[in-house]
């Protein structure tokens, strides 16, 4: 009889299935982590320059109305101005005009009464001079309000005569009397608002997709792309309806709560997503002489470009073809495997009758040689454990010891020739390598005890915050580095009794408060201990550099350690000492702040145990 299978082409073929499926999975996980990684760094692309280009755009917008304001300044003083002489003070504001014709759409001159006395727009127009020369605007905000305050006024925007949205801009003409103040009229300057959205978005580079947009401190709209909505409030019923035809009442709530944050004045960057697009909106206030005017708005469409979306197709093509390569490599293997079983299985049938005779006359033998063989196997690990753990104490001797050593033989030499006060300094710095190779050697020792299975603890009842004080205090006495962290004790329970080894709680209490303190500088240290549920739980929070990722995973095992200094003992030999005691040890990084937190539970049940 041939058997169809056999049990290692069984195990081999589960093997083939189980790898090929594993490589699958892995490919599947790898072409999503890759396209998630292109959509990322293609969307903080897309902030990056959006933010840098509201930032910068108005930075210009700001120069620009500095320069206008600047011009106004200078024709407010200016004494042809100030004395009426009515052909100098053409002169002089048709010139200014020139200077800043890309933004703005003229300046004109009013006098006490706002009467029209000139217009840069008139330079090139005597007829036009003839039709609105003495035009009274006395009732414009732009000449009331600086008549009034003395100061220069910035408009919103304002339907012009012709019917152009238009933002003015005024100073008043003041001169004096002797000591008196006299108003002599107001110097304004028109700035149209198309012109200057046009200004910004000429602004932006060529290839760079985005919309520009300007509000008011009031949320009046000054420029859009849409230029009929120009001089409306965006806040108003009739604009916020006319949001509702294009934008879910959800979508519209998200997008006024991005409007309102951004007219308090701070730039910052946010996403927005409408109709299952997302769009990053980029916003800066726009700022003269420290007072908010206007919000400039940077809106960019997150729409991969073809290349990468080429990419993205590709990657996927690549790993669909490698699990098809493998799902046939792996058939194929699996009916070469079968056919390969059947040839053998009757060749393996024929041996083994030839081979019964001679394995009846060798099961005793072969029995003595497992029993052999299993107590060599054990000898053997036994050696190779040894082996491995002499390595490591020779590495971490040879790397730990050399330091203290040298320090001790240079400090030893130094005091054969120093001063007394020198020998002082020496004689510290030996106490303190000696004090380092002590711990150095009660962690390796510990470390034998624990690998041994031989660790004792002298149980017997304490307070914890006793303890916990002690080491506190311990650590103050302790050699200083220059380290100013502060550490500060919260005591929830007036006492917490223990029954429990308090030597080797002592020295839990004390590794974690030195492992925080190697990671904080100029920092604070808190330990928190109180009772919960039938536990004692203890935490050392600090605000240091926190733990690195790539050793979370190992971090309470043995030469985990990262630190230029120290065994990577400490630990190890802390979660030890803590499940010695029915406890538990833990360590996480800070969620909304630097640093991390270290703690421990011991339950209070033992003692009660034991006292009955």
């Amino acid at each position: 009889m041939v058997l169809p299978f056999s049990r290692n082409s069984i195990v081999l073929i589960i093997l083939i299935v189980a790898v090929a499926s594993i490589l699958s999975v892995i490919s599947y996980q790898f072409s999503t982590h890759n396209a998630n990684e292109i959509l990322n760094i293609a969307s903080d692309d897309i902030r990056s320059n959006a933010n840098i280009q509201s930032h910068d755009l108005s930075t210009i917008v700001e120069q620009e109305l500095d320069k206008v304001t600047a011009i106004l300044k200078t024709l407010a003083s200016a004494p042809a101005i100030h004395n009426s002489e009515i052909q100098r003070g053409r002169d002089i504001i048709n010139l200014r005009q020139e200077t800043t014709s890309d933004i703005t759409d003229g300046y004109f001159w009013l006098d006490k009464d706002g009467k029209l006395v000139w217009s840069s727009r008139f330079a090139n127009n005597g007829s036009l001079y003839e039709q609105f020369k003495d035009t009274n605007l006395a009732d414009q905000l732009y000449f009331t309000i600086p008549r009034t305050t003395e100061t220069t006024y910035y408009s919103s925007v304002i339907e012009s005569s012709e019917g152009a949205p238009m933002i003015y801009i005024s100073m008043p003409v003041i001169g004096n009397n002797g000591t008196t103040a006299v108003f002599r009229g107001v110097i304004v300057a028109g700035i149209r608002a198309d012109t200057l959205g046009n200004f910004v978005k000429n602004q932006i580079p060529p290839g760079f997709e985005s919309n520009v947009g300007l509000l008011d401190k009031n949320g009046i709209i000054l420029y859009t792309d849409n230029q009929t909505y120009i001089g409306s409030d965006y806040f108003a019923s009739e604009f916020q309806s006319t949001l509702s035809v294009l934008l879910s009442p959800n979508e519209i709530a998200a997008l006024n709560d991005i409007i309102k944050r951004s007219l308090q004045g701070i730039p910052s960057t946010e996403d927005i997503t409408t109709r299952g697009q997302t769009t990053t909106i980029a916003y800066a206030p726009i700022k003269i002489n420290g007072e908010h005017l206007l919000t400039l708005y940077i809106t960019s469409p997150h729409r991969l470009t073809d290349n990468v979306s080429l990419l993205i197709d590709q990657q996927r093509t690549f790993n669909l073809a490698l699990v098809v390569v493998i799902a046939a490599v792996a058939a194929g293997i699996s009916v070469l495997v079968l056919i390969s079983n059947k040839r053998l299985a009757e060749t393996v049938k024929l041996k083994t009758s030839e081979l019964k005779m001679a394995n009846e006359s060798l099961a005793e033998s072969n029995k003595q040689l497992q029993a052999s063989n299993i107590l060599l196997s054990e000898a053997n690990e036994q050696l190779k454990v040894h082996d491995k753990m002499q390595k490591e104490f020779i590495n971490i001797a040879a790397h730990e010891l050399r330091t203290p050593t040298q320090a001790i033989l240079g400090y030893s030499e130094l005091i054969e020739q120093a001063n007394p006060q020198e020998v002082k300094v020496a004689a510290a710095a030996i106490l303190r390598n000696a004090d380092r190779l002590k711990r150095l050697t009660d962690d390796i020792l510990d470390i034998t005890r624990i690998e041994s299975q031989s660790l004792k603890l002298k149980m017997e009842m304490f307070d914890l915050n006793e303890k916990i004080k002690n080491v506190i205090q311990d650590t103050k006495l302790g050699p200083s580095d220059a380290n100013t962290t502060k550490i500060i004790f919260e005591q929830i329970e007036q006492d917490i009794p223990i029954y429990g080894d308090k030597v080797r709680i002592f020295q839990v209490v004390s590794n974690l408060l030195t492992n925080a303190l190697k990671f904080t500088k100029d920092g604070d240290i808190s330990i928190r201990a109180e009772q919960k549920d039938g536990y004692a739980i203890v935490t050392v929070k600090d605000n240091g550099t926190g733990i690195d990722p790539e050793i979370m995973p190992r971090l309470f095992t043995r030469f985990a350690s990262k630190s230029q200094t120290g065994t990577g003992l400490g630990l190890f030999i802390s979660k030890s000492i803590v499940e010695a005691h029915g406890g538990k040890i833990w360590a996480e990084n800070n969620k909304d702040e630097k640093g991390a937190t270290f703690g421990f539970t011991l339950p209070i049940t033992k003692y009660e145990e034991s006292a009955s």
